[in-house]
């Protein structure tokens, strides 16, 4: 069935419906963003070790619109006087958002900023020698093309001491549990192939060459309740996002099972239907 060879693989299918989806899943948050963007904040090391007298470097792969990247800047300038910054996005757009919020922001000051417009691939395929103290993919790795590769180059340009940052959908509860649920019923291939990848795979490359992390876990509400009204345009690109599957509603199947799951997983309150994202934030430390 057509529907079935899409599970999981929303940006592939169409890269609009993707944004369309994001954009709803945005503004769904009952949890501000401000708030969830500084969860990131108390894994961040206090200082990191880098040579004396040169930069503490850092390398951001994929930016979002740069808030939690700002955060995690705004920590290491705390102990640290400058910081080189690598931003790597394929997003025009996501680049033009975050150099806003550094224009606007003069604490940043501080910081040099290198921007990359380009993929995880491209970047790592130029064999840059540059070593980082900081690496981090925040909400990043459900959409590289090969997360084994893409872990495995980016633990490569770590320095010795440094420190690399993974924030992903736990695989244990809320929208990573819906993944795995939706794979097991329709699934077809490779699950690491698709965008329905978590914290648990990240975790599980870690463990698999016994490099030690720690982990820290914050939950966002998300009301979903459009998802469950017939015809709502918002409701409709809001499932594909969280099911990250293109036309779902098209998919009868698909769609009830989905909305079965996020309904038995949520609470109602007031006109609201709160179902949760749980973030798993993974730091492990190149020893």
């Amino acid at each position: 069935m057509a529907g079935m060879a899409k599970v999981g693989r929303l940006i592939k299918y169409s890269v609009e419906r993707y944004l369309a989806g994001f954009t709803s899943f945005a503004a769904a948050f009952e949890t501000r963003k401000d708030i969830s963007d500084r969860s990131y904040e108390s894994l961040v090391p206090d200082t990191l070790p880098c040579e004396p007298g040169t930069d503490l470097r850092v390398l951001g792969i994929g930016s979002g619109s740069g808030g939690a990247d700002c955060v995690i800047l705004k920590k290491l300038l705390q102990r640290h006087d400058s910081v080189y910054n690598r931003v790597i996005d394929p997003s025009e757009d996501m680049i033009k958002q975050y150099k806003a919020l550094v224009r606007e922001d003069s604490s940043l000051g501080a910081v040099k900023f290198d921007w990359r417009q380009q993929t995880a691939e491209e970047y790592f395929q130029t064999k840059e020698d540059t070593k980082f103290n900081l690496i981090h993919a925040i909400h990043v790795l459900y959409n590289v093309e090969d997360h084994d590769a893409t872990l495995r180059n980016m633990w490569e340009q770590l320095a010795d001491g440094g420190y690399m940052m993974i924030a992903m959908e736990s695989d244990k509860r809320g929208m990573g549990k819906l993944w795995y649920k939706l794979w097991e019923e329709f699934g077809q291939g490779d699950r690491l192939k698709t965008e329905l990848r978590t914290s648990g795979d990240v975790r599980q490359w870690l463990d698999t060459r016994n490099i030690s992390y720690v982990t820290s876990v914050n939950e966002r509400n998300i009301n979903v309740a459009e998802c469950f009204h017939e015809h709502s345009k918002e409701g409709s690109v809001l499932l594909d996002f969280l099911t990250k599957t293109a036309y779902v509603t098209d998919v009868p199947e698909i769609k009830s099972m989905a909305l079965k799951y996020i309904r038995s997983n949520s609470s109602v309150v007031d006109d609201k239907i709160i179902f949760q994202s749980s973030i798993e934030t993974i730091l492990a430390i190149k020893n």
